[in-house]
């Protein structure tokens, strides 16, 4: 009986004992020393080539899930103990997504734990299975079982052993036996349990890499009473390394994150530098501002056209069937302006003047923003950090009591952005805090966000609908008329759903500022 790889990690879980091997060894060797009245028959030997793939922030790992490429085209996903838990055949790619496992039920688990990143290699390891017969003097089977080795493949260099797993099953009437090999297997080193998460974690620490090395969630561990310069340099530092790290895969497109990251710690590290404007020099404030205002410029049209992009699907459950036509043409008109900004964008990110601004922000950083600190930088970071937040908050506060039905939307848009700013500064500051009660306000906040957001994000795109539309006049007929019907049929529906958010605004205002919230608030802040 031969075992497949993908049949092996299905096995695990229903075998009676798997051990973990730390190295190579083969079944003779481990099973010597039994009784001459067993026979050991060994089938052929499998080899299977694996690949392991996550997210470039690491979200199937995150949340104790494993992908394997088998082979061309095999995937298969486990859980870290090697669990089964759902497989498919799909396309060998370098940007390897969840949409390209349409239908079945590994696309929908990876959908869900990916979301729109791509599956991008880890490590490829060489993994040869053999299966096992133990047989008694009545040529009966008494014991059989499946012995893994895997081996990492680094490019140019010899492989490395990262060891395997035994996996043994019983025969009723036989459990002797199996004690008796289960007693051998532990006595040489191997360990009850298989876990596929050892054999990846070995695998990266071989290859250099660790697990986690790059979050998008924002985390970083303050010391009360260090200074606020010396908080901010931490936090600059941080955010600089999670948009040096986000270059590559903007640059090669490999999906649309790796932008939302860099331009997420871009704002992040624009507030944070806003903040200092009294604590630093103001040349050096507005030198630095500047140029991050011209990155933030550059990225900007790629990340716009990305948003209605993604928003593809959604767009077209909008519509009749009679306006997809129209639909579909102002979708790849959006794709063709996008090859065309993404050669701006990558013409920038590969310009001297922006790998300058870089190693010029990065030495000031480093070198000159403790020694060129004024006094009020020297305070106590939780001191500043308690006053900051205080003063965001009562404008909040303020600010969103006064909106009622017949403000205008620049209202909601100003509250907006103090809400964003306050989402970043307890980003910034959260360890300076209890955990538990920054948990609830964080999640109060973000649900205020997320309606001031939406509101936005629809008015934006209502805006930016209407100018395509007035920019078709003199176009040619057959183009024109079903794109601006299209179009007019998306922005009816998009003004009707920031109707409906704008109605919400004041529930969700008013459950942000519950008596229990500001409670919260006084206590901490």
């Amino acid at each position: 009986m031969q075992i497949t790889g993908v049949e092996f990690l299905e096995k695990m879980k229903e075998s009676s004992r798997t051990y973990t091997l730390s190295g190579q060894m083969e079944v003779l060797v481990l099973l010597s020393g039994l009784s001459a009245k067993y026979t050991l028959q060994e089938d052929s030997a499998t080899v299977s080539s694996l690949c392991y793939l996550d997210t470039f922030d690491w979200r199937l790992y995150d949340k104790g899930f494993i992908c394997l490429r088998l082979g061309e085209k095999g995937y298969v996903l486990t859980d870290f103990s090697g669990e089964f838990r759902a497989q498919a055949e799909g396309p060998v790619s370098e940007k390897l997504s969840a949409q390209d496992f349409t239908g079945g039920v590994l696309g929908e688990k990876l959908c869900l734990l990916a979301g729109i990143r791509a599956l991008l290699p880890l490590v490829d390891i060489v993994r040869q299975s053999q299966s096992f017969q133990l047989v008694n003097r009545d040529q009966k089977i008494v014991l059989s079982g499946s012995l893994e080795r895997n081996q990492l493949l680094i490019q140019g260099g010899e492989p490395i052993d990262l060891g395997g797993a035994l996996q043994i099953q019983g025969v009723r009437g036989y459990d002797k036996i199996l004690t008796k090999v289960a007693d051998l297997v532990q006595s040489r080193g191997g360990k009850t349990g298989y876990s596929e998460e050892r054999i990846l974690s070995l695998a990266l620490v071989a290859s250099g890499r660790k697990p986690l090395e790059y979050r998008s969630q924002f985390s970083i561990i303050l010391d009360p009473t260090e200074s606020v310069v010396q908080a901010a340099q931490k936090i600059f530092l941080q955010l600089l390394e999670g948009m040096e790290r986000n270059i590559p895969g903007i640059l090669e497109d490999i999906d649309s994150e790796f932008l939302h990251d860099f331009r997420v710690a871009l704002r992040r590290t624009r507030a944070l530098l806003g903040s200092m404007k009294k604590r630093l020099p103001v040349a050096d404030v507005g030198r630095f501002q500047q140029g991050l205002q011209k990155i933030g410029l550059v990225t900007g049209p790629v990340r716009d056209l990305d948003v209605y992009l993604l928003k593809k699907d959604a767009f077209h459950s909008l519509l009749p069937e009679g306006l997809q036509e129209g639909l579909s043409v102002f979708l790849k008109d959006l794709a063709r302006q996008r090859v065309k900004e993404r050669q701006r964008l990558k013409k920038a990110f590969r310009s001297k003047s922006f790998q300058q601004y870089l190693t010029q922000w990065r030495g000031y950083v480093e070198n000159s923003l403790l020694s060129s600190a004024m006094a009020s930088g020297h305070k106590p970071c939780k001191k500043v950090a308690v006053k900051a937040i205080r003063k965001r908050l009562q404008r909040i506060m303020k600010d969103g009591a006064l909106i009622g039905p017949q403000s205008p939307d620049t209202d909601l848009h100003h509250l907006r952005i103090q809400g964003k700013k306050l989402r970043y500064l307890l980003e910034f500051y959260r360890s300076l805090f209890p955990e538990s009660e920054m948990d609830v306000l964080v999640k109060a906040l973000k649900k205020l966000q997320d309606n001031l957001g939406s509101f936005n994000d629809l008015s934006v795109q209502q805006k930016m609908l209407a100018q395509y539309q007035n920019g078709l006049a003199g176009g040619e007929p057959q183009k024109v008329v079903p794109v601006a019907a299209a179009l007019g049929g998306l922005i009816t529906h998009l003004h009707e759903e920031q109707a409906s958010v704008r109605q919400k605004f004041e529930q969700t205002f008013v459950q942000f500022t519950s008596a229990e919230n500001r409670n919260l608030l006084d206590l901490l802040f």
